[in-house]
């Protein structure tokens, strides 16, 4: 996995900035509408945009970054991505919301001397949510890629396949998970710094910017775990490796052809000892002429019988005076 190219891969497309300039400004403008729930819309889209980088990522497809230009596709996509996510992060808000609520209501109605125990209620459902967090933040490049193969919610939520695809590629979805937040925090950082030297305004820019860059280095990341899972990995399926499979049958097939073919065609067209045939005509015709010679013979003798009888009646004739 490349990491480097993971921060600075989006500033080798020719119109980088005006695509993260769109971004940015999308970000911008949900932020400020997300009081009235229309901004939500504008996060849909994003979570899709996103969907279509990490999916050219994996792909290898240049450009990686998409353009902006399927604003509906991205919407629905986002807004499917975006339940996956909250049936994954169910198992937060049963963990700790509860425990949370207990605390609170124990310290506002138990005497003064029993506050401790709320606030040990709130501890722990905090330490709670904190560990429930970080397994959501462990199988989230799992559910997230498993999304993206064919952007369909089942997909998403295919429990065991996504438990033992995380389990075979543990090793890479630790490092992408621990560098997710490590960039998160330094570029969210730098982007409020910024913002503040730049007299506050700047911050309108600068912190949906590192916001959107944030996005850029995680999609990337989880495209390269998407593409190197496919070639090394053959438990979850979320990559390539299917496509190898039709190579292996389809070279089998010539093999078993010419066994058939040799067990189909009988044995007798090959025979060359059933070809004599053309050997008995000679015979045939030695045996056609000797029965003609015999037959000359008999002719020959005919005429000696004809002069020994004209020689037998020649003595006859002097008696005659």
């Amino acid at each position: 996995m490349d990491i480097g190219r993971a921060l600075t891969y989006f500033s080798e497309d020719d119109r980088w900035v005006e695509k993260t300039a769109i971004g940015t400004g999308l970000l911008l403008i949900s932020s400020l509408l997300l009081v009235a729930l229309i901004g939500v819309l504008g996060y849909f889209i994003l979570f899709g945009y996103l969907v279509r980088l990490l999916q050219n990522v994996r792909d290898d497809v240049h450009p990686v970054l998409p353009e902006w230009d399927r604003w509906g596709d991205d919407l629905v996509r986002g807004v499917k991505l975006a339940c996956v996510y909250l049936v994954w992060a169910l198992p937060i808000f049963f963990a700790s919301v509860p425990m949370f609520i207990i605390g609170a209501v124990i310290s506002e109605n138990v005497p003064y001397g029993d506050e401790d125990i709320g606030a040990i209620f709130i501890v722990c459902s905090l330490c709670l949510q904190f560990l429930v967090g970080i397994v959501f933040l462990v199988f989230q490049p799992g559910f997230t890629i498993a999304f993206a193969r064919n952007e369909t919610i089942s997909d998403g939520l295919q429990v065991s396949d996504i438990w033992d695809w995380t389990r075979d590629n543990i090793g890479n979805v630790a490092i992408v998970a621990i560098l997710t937040v490590i960039a998160s925090m330094i570029i969210t950082t730098v982007g409020s710094i910024v913002g503040l030297i730049l007299c506050v305004i700047g911050a309108v820019v600068t912190v949906p910017l590192s916001q959107l860059i944030i996005y850029y280095f995680q999609s990337h990341l989880y495209g390269q775990l998407a593409r190197v899972a496919g070639e090394g990995s053959g438990g979850g399926g979320f990559g390539a490796s299917p496509v190898r499979e039709p190579d292996t049958g389809w070279t089998a097939e010539p093999v078993e052809r010419p066994e058939t073919t040799a067990e189909i065609v009988p044995p007798a067209v090959f025979d060359p000892q059933e070809e004599p045939e053309p050997s008995v005509e000679p015979d045939s015709l030695a045996e056609s002429e000797t029965p003609e010679e015999s037959v000359q013979p008999e002719e020959d003798v005919k005429p000696d019988d004809d002069n020994q009888s004209e020689e037998d009646e020649l003595p006859s004739e002097p008696k005659s005076p």
